[in-house]
């Protein structure tokens, strides 16, 4: 199968006023009220009609992925690849195919447990999209939402997984030890891409799988200045930094890491590399960063 992009994600909620200011002041969203009601909020960065589904829930976590194919014919290969693996696969509703905007939807879990959405043939809102805080565009066109990192101790099966049946490529493999002890054991990242040029569209980590179901999400905009202004937007409403300022080794990317009402991390970045894959190797990077992105994760 061809994976397009990631074309948004679902978020549980048990206060969804937290997740509008949140995506209003700080991120710059914008709100579809033709779709948000009292159980679910809606939100754009371009013209797709959400990249953001916050529904009313039990718990504050990421919830899952929805991955786009390019038509009905791809999303039929899809159920036969699945099948041929051996994985059960849920056929979704046509009311819920209908609430994620999107021809035909179904559903499964890779092997750390996230769980998947599939879909051909999503609409586009014929509204303008307008960032609620001016920033001029987010880079989404042809690449998706932007990229998603899952914690996993069983990062190896994940990894032959995305590779062997949702047919993603390795960008990047990064092996790095999380405090300065010796003894302390290596653990390893691997970054993958889709079809599309954007370097990474997930990437997973050796590492247990926090209770928000998500180490973070990242959103790229165009310039470093619409980065600083998110910063400095966080900090105003008491949004916890949870990383300074840096620019990543593999994907180039400059960027700042702040935790969401979801109780992830939301990298807000700009400038990443968006490579040619039919000229490229994937790459060892030694360390996770050029420069900056000092971690201080928020007190339990």
């Amino acid at each position: 199968m061809k994976i397009k992009s990631l074309s948004y994600i679902l978020i549980e909620s048990t206060n969804l006023e937290s997740w509008e200011a949140y995506a209003r002041d700080v991120v710059g969203l914008m709100k579809n009220n033709d779709l948000s009601d009292e159980k679910n909020l809606f939100f754009r960065m371009d013209e797709s009609p959400f990249r953001f589904q916050v529904q009313k829930g039990d718990n504050d976590r990421y919830a899952r992925g929805g991955f786009e194919l390019e038509n009905k014919e791809a999303f039929e290969e899809a159920k036969k690849e699945l099948s041929n693996f051996g994985i059960e696969v849920a056929i979704e509703s046509k009311e819920l195919a209908s609430l994620r905007c999107v021809e035909e939807l179904l559903s499964f879990d890779d092997p750390a447990g996230n769980k998947l959405e599939l879909f051909y043939g999503r609409s586009t809102d014929t509204n303008k999209f307008k960032s609620s805080q001016d920033i001029s565009k987010f880079v989404t066109h042809g690449l998706g939402l932007g990229h998603l990192v899952f914690g996993t101790l069983e990062v190896e099966a994940a990894h032959d997984f995305y590779k062997e049946v949702m047919n993603f490529g390795d960008s990047d493999i990064m092996r790095m030890r999380f405090s300065p002890d010796p003894n302390d054991p290596e653990s390893v990242l691997y970054f993958m891409h889709c079809d599309n040029p954007r370097h990474h569209t997930v990437a997973m980590m050796q590492a247990p799988t926090p209770p928000s179901g998500l180490v973070h999400a990242m959103v790229e905009v165009e310039t470093a200045e619409q980065v600083v202004d998110a910063m400095d937007r966080a900090i105003e409403n008491n949004i916890h930094i949870s990383s300074t300022l840096g620019r990543h080794m593999n994907d180039n990317m400059v960027s700042f890491y702040m935790m969401t009402p979801g109780g992830f991390m939301l990298e807000f970045g700009y400038d990443g590399i968006q490579p040619d894959w039919d000229n490229y190797e994937t790459t060892y990077s030694p360390a996770p960063s050029h420069w900056g992105h000092e971690f201080k994760m928020p007190e339990a």
